[in-house]
């Protein structure tokens, strides 16, 4: 089984495949690709983990909170009004992302936590605009166990 960091960046993304503004998902690497307007909008996703282990535990069944920062970077071509129409797919985004319900597990303490500003990204052949949005949860593992969520 993957990762629990796996599983969640995975949801996430099978989650905004079902917003009808967007035309992709993918994970935040896919910048390093170009973008075809056909691709986008587009929402590019990364997890950061940080983590701590209950003290007192032995080694291999050590309780493990991972605290989870998951960044939603909303893609657009450089279009009139940018900051207008990429307003508009973070607000179907945002709708999207309110349930911790993912289907790996609790997701403890999941919440929306901040929004970018927008951002202009110069690329090989046009210029792309980009907002992220960031979440945060938790989710318990064992330390010999990083692929299992303790609280199914």
């Amino acid at each position: 089984m993957p990762h629990v960091r796996t599983q969640l960046r995975n949801a996430v993304k099978t989650r905004l495949s079902t917003v009808p503004s967007l035309k992709g998902v993918y994970n935040m690497t896919r910048h390093l690709r170009g973008f075809q307007s056909d691709n986008l909008p587009a929402v590019l996703v990364a997890v950061e983990e940080t983590s701590s282990a209950a003290p007192g535990s032995f080694e291999g069944a050590r309780p493990v909170t991972r605290d989870y920062r998951v960044h939603l970077q909303v893609v657009l071509d450089d279009i009139g009004d940018a900051e207008d129409a990429i307003d508009a797919v973070c607000v179907d985004v945002e709708k999207a992302m309110v349930s911790s319900a993912f289907g790996i597990g609790a997701v403890q303490k999941w919440k929306y936590e901040a929004t970018s500003a927008v951002v202009a990204q110069p690329t090989e052949d046009s210029t792309l605009i980009t907002q992220t949005l960031l979440y945060s949860g938790s989710i318990q593992t064992l330390d010999a166990e990083p692929d299992r969520n303790l609280h199914p």
